[in-house]
């Protein structure tokens, strides 16, 4: 197959990258300068500055589209300049794409589009899945816009997934700021809290499948077992041999970091893959202590 990645050099991009890459011909956007590997082409661009029909030449003939690209939602405190910036940053790579898809000349089968399980209501013991109800809060709001965004692709014959991304466990990214945390000696919790997350691999190989099988619809990118926040600290404590943790105050969050600390740090969120599973994916790294190890121990 010929798969376009946009986003394709951050911490989930390469990842997808490397694993795409040894069996098909893939196509890197990025906004640093170009290059090529083998298999592997990379093209600059910019939504911002470009005309739609650079981007639709440049991906006319190729099978899918995967669109990762988004400013960080976790790099600054949430101004509402700041917010304007997560906005504006999904929405126009987005439609830069969506459009240039639909200016293509032969058009891809599939756009699979990145989302987040902040989509979802939070603060609540139930076991969400992709049905289940959404919240008013900004991560929320971000991911209904980044979403309506993508959907807009239907409109050319194309199937659209949207991938709803749990925490991300890899080597680097957010396991390795918690587990800056606890080395020195922290911990960031409030009693009862659910973690969704899912495996690095996991995630690659999810959004693989949903591409072979040219699948559609919202999907779940989490592991089948989520755990309570405090096991995960619990964990990383034993594998960095942490007898006891001091665990970080709500309010100094709060202080520091505003509405992101609440909704990034302290919310709770029970995801389950329902699609996924009934889909017929195999997840291979589901024990969180197991994955944790993996990444810490090399």
């Amino acid at each position: 197959m010929k798969i376009v990645i946009a986003g394709g050099t951050g911490f989930v991009g390469r990842q997808l990258v490397s694993d795409l890459s040894n069996e098909n011909e893939v196509l890197v956007l990025t906004r640093g300068e170009s290059k090529q590997n083998e298999n592997v082409k990379y093209l600059k661009w910019n939504p911002y500055e470009q005309d739609i029909n650079f981007l639709s030449n440049a991906i006319s003939g190729y099978d899918a589209v995967i669109n990762l690209t988004g400013e960080s939602i976790a790099n600054n405190r949430w101004s509402k300049k700041e917010k304007d910036l997560i906005l504006k940053s999904r929405a126009m790579s987005t439609r830069y794409i969506v459009d240039s898809i639909g200016k293509a000349e032969k058009r891809p089968k599939i756009l699979v589009n990145s989302s987040a399980i902040g989509y979802y209501k939070k603060d609540t013991d139930e076991e969400l899945n992709e049905s289940s109800g959404i919240s008013t809060d900004f991560l929320s709001k971000t991911c209904i816009m980044w979403e309506n965004e993508a959907m807009k692709a239907a409109k050319f014959g194309i199937n659209v997934a949207i991938i709803r991304t749990g925490i991300v466990i890899g080597k680097g990214g957010i396991l390795e700021r918690l587990d800056k945390l606890v080395k020195y000696g922290f911990s960031a919790y409030q009693k009862g809290q659910w973690l969704s997350w899912i495996d690095l691999q996991d995630l690659s190989d999810l959004m693989s499948f949903i591409i072979y099988k040219n699948l559609k619809g919202p999907f779940n990118a989490v592991s089948p077992n989520p755990i309570q926040m405090s096991d995960l600290f619990s964990i990383l404590a034993e594998i960095g041999n942490k007898k006891k943790l001091i665990r970080i105050p709500t309010f100094l969050v709060d202080l520091f970091l505003g509405e992101m600390g609440r909704l990034l740090i302290f919310s709770s969120q029970k995801v389950v893959p329902k699609k996924a599973l009934e889909a017929g994916f195999l997840f291979k790294n589901t024990d969180l202590k197991a994955t944790l190890s993996k990444y810490l121990k090399n």
